[in-house]
């Protein structure tokens, strides 16, 4: 496979279409979200393509009370916990990106059709991450414990501000007693869900997987974590327009939140009752630079590992992909490794490729962008089109790749990659296929 950084990445043995063979086929059949431009997937998905942005000046809190110099994020603004969560008591004291992940794992349930009871509960799992967990609810307990003392905490805080109280929740509600745990890989996070969940189905250890990401990090904390980084953009002229993939000026992201989930399934299992398939994961990938906790390889090492490893996998050739939802933060090198690693993945295919990030719309979501990433060339090989860049106004003759600038693009397409790469130096891939009879 010609392109990839090296075959000594790979075990010996192993070649395109390998473990394919040996695996069940998985598909895509339900899709849900919660985002800064929509409360559902379908809203979302009209968004992105209609080239609506969701940042703004934040409102959560108070950007100058607490000192911050940057007051942009991409916030959740329509959604309604009690309109879509169940009635539950307990759920009063769920974090914000449980709440989310647990509309999101509905939606994409309603969505599939499928029915989970108790002949076929064991055997539906959910694998749901977040990079963050319920840091909204960390902070509250402890304020609450400083100011009040250990009696007025609640018996309710540990069991929801953990990393993995979205996949527990998720299952309660559902039903879904197979396969559950919450992966953290920080911006990976909603990817790795995913190629692990196909891992899962390929293996017989489930025939259907809730698997997705959610985020809710919007804190003063958070956003000063970040600031002092000096990773998010301070373009303010105007608001929306502040996140600029691959263009000469980016000069950072923007905070967003929110969730994604999939419901993926063994093929014949979703054939079997007559399922949407929206398109079929044959690839999943994972690895890190080994180089830096805030800073990629400027080689994109482990980027290209983790393509490698999709690839691997799947009976793909690397030029039947037409289209890649990348990262796309808008920073200055993670852009441009994301395009080095592109040019030496395809080589002289990557010319003819399209590429675009969602990310100027909802902002970088974090654990949970992936998933929504991943959905997106769902989408696009569902629909036959896929969103815009949005705010590409001057190119960088080093990011010179075809971001499908600001308007959306009708694509005729075989196959589609996403990419995110997280801090820690975590990189994950997924690659689909138009799903055939």
């Amino acid at each position: 496979m010609t392109g990839f950084p090296s075959e000594q990445h790979a075990p010996a043995g192993w070649a395109l279409g390998a473990l394919a063979e040996l695996m069940r086929r998985t598909v895509i059949t339900g899709l849900g979200a919660v985002t800064p431009v929509g409360a559902t997937m379908p809203t979302t998905w009209d968004a992105l393509v209609g080239g609506d942005s969701g940042v703004g000046r934040l409102q959560r809190f108070d950007p100058d009370e607490a000192g911050l110099r940057i007051p942009l994020a991409a916030e959740v603004r329509d959604f309604d916990p009690d309109a879509v969560l169940p009635n539950d008591k307990a759920l009063r004291h769920i974090d914000r990106n449980v709440q989310y992940g647990l509309a999101t794992a509905l939606e994409a349930l309603e969505d599939s059709g499928l029915e989970i009871n108790e002949d076929n509960r064991g055997r539906v799992g959910v694998i749901f991450g977040s990079g963050g967990g319920g840091m909204e609810l960390v902070i509250h307990w402890e304020r609450v414990l400083q100011a009040r003392g250990a009696r007025r905490v609640s018996p309710f805080a540990m069991p929801n501000l953990i990393a993995d109280a979205a996949s527990g929740h998720i299952s309660i509600a559902t039903g879904a007693a197979g396969p559950n745990y919450s992966p953290t890989s920080a911006c990976a996070t909603g990817a790795n869900a995913v190629a692990d969940g196909m891992l899962h189905i390929g293996a017989g250890r489930a025939d259907a997987l809730i698997v997705g990401g959610s985020e809710a990090i919007i804190l003063p904390l958070f956003h000063a974590c970040f600031e002092r980084m000096g990773v998010l953009s301070s373009l303010t002229e105007p608001l929306s327009a502040s996140c600029r993939p691959y263009d000469l000026h980016r000069d950072g992201f923007v905070p967003g939140e929110g969730a994604a989930a999939l419901m993926i399934e063994e093929l014949e299992h979703a054939r079997a009752r007559g399922a949407h398939i929206y398109a079929e994961v044959v690839g999943g990938g994972s690895a890190n630079d080994a180089h830096d906790m805030a800073q990629p390889d400027g080689d994109g090492l482990g980027l290209m590992i983790a393509v490698e490893q999709a690839f691997n996998q799947s009976q793909i050739d690397p030029r039947e992909v037409g289209y890649i939802s990348t990262h796309g933060t808008g920073t200055k090198l993670g852009d441009l490794v994301e395009t080095t690693a592109i040019k030496r993945i395809f080589g002289a295919h990557a010319e003819e490729l399209s590429l675009s990030s969602i990310k100027p719309a909802t902002g970088h979501m974090m654990g949970a962008s992936g998933a929504l990433e991943v959905s997106v060339c769902a989408l696009a090989l569902d629909r036959g089109v896929a969103p815009p860049t949005l705010n590409y106004e001057t190119p960088d003759p080093d990011c010179d790749l075809d971001c499908i600038p600001n308007e959306a693009r009708e694509l005729d397409l075989e196959a589609a990659l996403s990419f995110s790469v997280g801090l820690g130096g975590h990189n994950a891939a997924v690659l689909l296929k138009r799903y055939r009879e």
